[in-house]
């Protein structure tokens, strides 16, 4: 009997897992008292994100990742020392939908939302995103073997040597993506920006793999992605030098 309910419980929290292509993300509501009544902001959260932290000077990022896809849902957190990779503290595991602390002084209450081309109403994710792919062979042919996501609202996000930021036009065309040299808080005049378009496939390395990458966006609407493909013009060391420092950040768990 227990074997059986064992069973069970794996297949009811397969199903409350996303199908493909659909995604949960994660609204944090921020409060700056531990009763929650005193709102400072909210925030539509990738899962598995590395944010630069904002919050206090303690630590250089943070990262929140969904465990629990029943309710109520869990999240562990994690604050860390550099781009995601030392941690400072040990994580520790959020409930969804109880005031508890986040980081810095502040508090947060979750929840998770779906982001979803079918997802319909007010509780839906409206999180754009960014997905650079990596292809072993040249002009971005068979499947890629890694998948970086980012967010695009311009949001603060870490990498090895300071900060980030990404955000995409209207016409879903460009994605211009702005570093932040040695600044922990998407700050300061020592910046480097890139635009690329959506759908390009650029050519990397000729004599080993990554040989080409192209970037995609999703968005909530109905346009969902963006796969239009262009010849590669890129010279190599710029095309080295836009896709080296986004493979230090993004998350590729969705491959």
């Amino acid at each position: 009997m227990r074997h059986h309910r064992g069973l069970l419980g794996l297949l009811v929290a397969s199903l409350l897992r996303p199908s493909t292509g659909d995604t949960l993300d994660i609204e944090a509501s921020l409060f700056l008292d531990s009763n929650c009544f005193d709102r400072y902001s909210e925030l539509l959260l990738l899962d598995d994100g590395c944010y630069a932290n904002l919050y206090t000077n303690l630590t250089k990022a943070f990262k929140l990742r969904i465990v629990g896809f029943t309710a109520p849902y869990k999240y562990d957190i994690y604050d860390y020392t550099d781009a995601c990779h030392t941690q400072f503290s040990p994580k520790r595991t959020l409930t969804a939908g109880k005031c508890e602390r986040f980081v810095g002084g502040y508090f947060v209450e979750m929840t998770n939302r779906l982001r979803s081309s079918t997802c319909v109403g007010q509780d839906c994710s409206r999180l754009a995103v960014t997905k650079q792919r990596f292809f072993s062979e040249s002009m971005c042919v068979g499947l890629p073997y890694e998948v970086y996501t980012y967010p695009v609202q311009n949001e603060c996000m870490r990498w090895s040597n300071g900060t980030q930021a990404f955000r995409v036009d209207p016409t879903t065309t460009n994605v211009t993506q702005v570093d932040y040299l040695v600044n922990d808080k998407c700050g300061g005049d020592l910046t480097r920006e890139y635009v690329m378009s959506v759908g390009y496939c650029y050519e990397l390395y000729p004599d080993r793999a990554p040989r080409s990458f192209k970037w995609e966006v999703e968005r909530y609407d109905s346009t969902t992605i963006s796969e239009a493909w262009r010849p590669a013009g890129l010279g190599l060391v710029q095309a080295a030098g836009m896709a080296a420092p986004l493979a230090l950040l993004g998350s590729s768990r969705d491959l």
